[in-house]
């Protein structure tokens, strides 16, 4: 069996694996257990209510701004309730933005995670203190993901570093049905050369029971179409697809999606941009389904091929096409 744990992180990125091979893997981490102010501003928009309307109690229910910041989750809380005493065999930090690596400090340095494989994009971005000062980040989580790069683990601690890319093959990535789409050496040089990191991302395909999960991190139009140049459009057909950069329009490329043609589309989101894609995946009879609605979502895929898409309360949300 394979499950997939898609974490309601706000606006940010979150995935446990749990592999049928009982290895544990995570992707990203983002630790916001607050709404931000903009996050509110759209949820009020979307329930056709004022901000102060959104915010209020009544006299025996919640605001609603109070049960949308009750399914935020806390990765940490997450792993210690569904996880406790395992190592994370394998973390892939899908490239070097924030909002996918918010928390490493405390997740591996501070409560000291186990940690045996970092899975890590070669690229040169560099940070100073002085970009956090205002900021919403924190210095700490790239001074631990610098450490974390090179392979130091909080005490003495060491783990493996990779820096795979397009086609790569090892035993334990193999053993797990997992296929490095992206990135290329090309498409990291140019990420290096323009200072914007999505088109380096990680793209896996992950494959269990003849069924297939796509995990794409912020990757844009140039990454889309070096898949499908290198792969065609046959090597992207999956059942369930991570939309790309929250699910905005950015990350949403139309020959590639065509080609994945997924019954369930899940978008990691906070706050809902105006340039939100899921009508675009919607028009493809995909399933969109938001961790800003449902809270954390699950994705298991039994040993029988059969598919379950559920929330936060075990709840199944999806039952289209190839899926039920």
């Amino acid at each position: 069996m394979l499950i997939l744990h898609f974490l309601n992180v706000g606006h940010g990125d979150c995935t446990f694996v749990d592999l049928h091979s009982d290895r544990l893997m995570m992707i990203d981490i983002n630790n916001s257990k607050s709404l931000p102010d903009a996050d509110i501003e759209a949820l009020a928009a979307h329930k056709g209510i004022s901000v102060k309307s959104f915010k209020s109690e009544g006299l025996f229910t919640y605001s609603w701004e109070q049960r949308y910041q009750q399914k935020l989750v806390d990765p940490y809380d997450y792993y210690r309730e569904h996880f406790r005493g395992r190592s994370v065999f394998r973390y892939v930090q899908t490239h070097p933005d924030m909002d996918h690596m918010s928390g490493l400090h405390r997740f591996f340095w501070q409560e000291q995670v186990p940690l045996e494989n970092f899975w890590d994009v070669a690229h040169t971005r560099t940070r100073d203190r002085a970009s956090f000062d205002e900021g919403r980040y924190s210095w700490n989580d790239w001074l631990t993901y610098g450490q974390l790069r090179k392979g130091n683990g909080s005490g003495d601690s060491t783990h493996k570093v990779i820096r795979n890319l397009r086609g790569a093959e090892g035993q334990y990535w193999s053993d797990d049905c997992i296929e490095v789409l992206s990135p290329t050496d090309p498409l990291i040089r140019s990420c290096n050369t323009s200072d914007d990191y999505n088109d380096c991302s990680y793209v896996l395909k992950i494959t269990h029971a003849n069924r297939s999960v796509i995990l794409a991190g912020d990757a844009e139009g140039p990454a889309w179409a070096s898949m499908l140049d290198a792969h065609g459009p046959a090597a992207l057909a999956c059942d369930v697809l991570k939309a790309a950069h929250h699910g905005r329009e950015t990350g949403y490329y139309e020959d590639a999606v065509k080609a994945m043609s997924p019954d369930v589309v899940i978008c990691s989101v906070g706050k809902k941009p105006s340039t939100d894609a899921s009508d675009q995946y919607a028009s493809h009879r995909a399933d969109v389904l938001s961790t800003r609605f449902h809270g954390t979502i699950t994705v298991t895929i039994k040993d029988n091929g059969k598919v379950v898409v559920a929330n936060r309360k075990g709840e199944q949300i999806a039952k289209l096409g190839r899926l039920c």
